[in-house]
This record gives structure tokens, C-alpha cells and sequence, in this order.
């Protein structure tokens, strides 16, 4: 299960994209894309939907629990 504040990742157009968990839970899930159209995503008690902060673009991102993996936390630049 995740958790707010964990860092998560998912396969996107065949490569692994990262973000930042921002809120958990509820069967269904509507956020407004960056083009202005809107997302929505509809899970299960089994499977929530997870809201994320994308760390390539900064937007937001709905995917299922079931799409994502916990990802190691990001190494900090000296």
C-alpha cells in the first residue's frame, strides 16, 4: 500500500516515469490535464485511486494502486 509523501513509479509509453504520492484513496478520481481536458480514473476499494505529482513535468497524475511500484527515495545533488 502507498502512502502520501512516497515516491512511486510506472511504466508510461514504455519507459518508467516517477512522482511523488500526493493523495490516496477514493474509487473514483477527477483532475484537469495540462492541455485543460480532464482525467478521470475510476479504482475499487481493492484497487484506490492514487494521486501523484509527476517529477518530470510537475503535473498531476491519476493511476490504481495496481499500476504503480515503490521507487527507492531520490538521491539529493551536492
Amino acid at each position: 500500500m502507498v502512502r502520501r509523501g512516497d515516491r512511486v513509479s510506472w511504466n508510461y509509453r514504455g519507459s518508467r516515469s516517477y512522482g511523488v504520492v500526493t493523495g490516496t484513496g477514493g474509487n473514483k478520481a477527477t483532475i484537469t490535464g495540462p492541455s485543460g481536458g480532464k482525467v478521470t480514473r475510476v479504482g475499487s476499494p481493492e484497487d484506490p485511486v492514487v494521486r501523484i505529482k509527476s517529477e518530470t513535468t510537475g503535473n498531476p497524475v491519476l493511476k490504481r494502486q495496481s499500476q504503480l511500484r515503490k521507487a527507492p527515495k531520490k538521491k539529493k545533488k551536492d
